[in-house]
């Protein structure tokens, strides 16, 4: 999956030379934490709600749109925003955006596409591929299984699955160290019992069951 499956188009942006106030209306308007700073199509900075607090008095929050605008019309975006923006692109996959969110501690990043803001990918968007990923929405059973590393044994595991006429909706895996691995799938069944018992008898360990 890349960030172009998840990713927000158009998002909401302000310019370095609106004020705090304007930006704090936009976020209470739309619900949003965070909002890109573009001038003359390029984008210059990202500016969080966190930043527009730190500008403001503590009560800011509790404020009307009058009273927001009327005590910060001074104070510019250009004042508080950070100007090293982390950017990533539409083609990149979706596990780079998350590291790229984890390893510099954000919540967000601009999607840049021939050096134009085209949208955001935000924490939530991942959440949202994550839960596509293991189809948590969806009816059935979660099986894990703890398995040794080698060839064959995914095609292994789904043909005793597939034998007993049940249906896999998805698959992961997740590396326990250098010879094993945790599969998990999602199958279109209610009771798995049989799966279950089938794949130990096969000599596969069963770590648990989950709906």
């Amino acid at each position: 999956m890349l960030v172009r499956d998840y990713m927000s188009l158009n998002p909401i942006t302000v310019g370095p030379q609106d004020s705090v106030g304007y930006a704090l209306q936009l976020m209470k308007e739309h619900s949003i934490r965070r909002l890109p700073v573009v001038s003359k199509g390029q984008i210059v900075g990202i500016v969080t709600r966190q930043d527009l607090l730190r500008a403001s008095p503590s009560s800011a929050t509790s404020l009307s749109v009058w009273e927001i605008n009327y005590l910060f019309p001074k104070v510019k975006i250009s004042e508080v925003m950070t100007r090293q923006v982390i950017t990533i692109s539409p083609e990149a996959v979706l596990e780079k955006a998350a590291l790229v969110m984890r390893e510099n501690s954000v919540s967000a990043l601009p999607v840049l596409e021939n050096n134009r803001l085209v949208a955001i990918i935000t924490e939530s968007d991942i959440f949202k591929a994550l839960i596509d990923i293991f189809a948590f929405d969806c009816p059935g059973v979660r099986l894990t299984l703890a398995v040794e590393d080698e060839v064959g044994v995914l095609h292994n595991i789904t043909e005793i699955i597939s034998s007993l006429g049940i249906n896999i909706i998805t698959l992961a895996a997740r590396r326990l160290d250098s010879n094993r691995v945790n599969i998990m799938l999602r199958l279109q069944e209610n009771d798995i019992s049989s799966v279950s018992k089938l794949l130990a008898e096969k000599g596969y360990q069963v770590v648990r069951t989950n709906t």
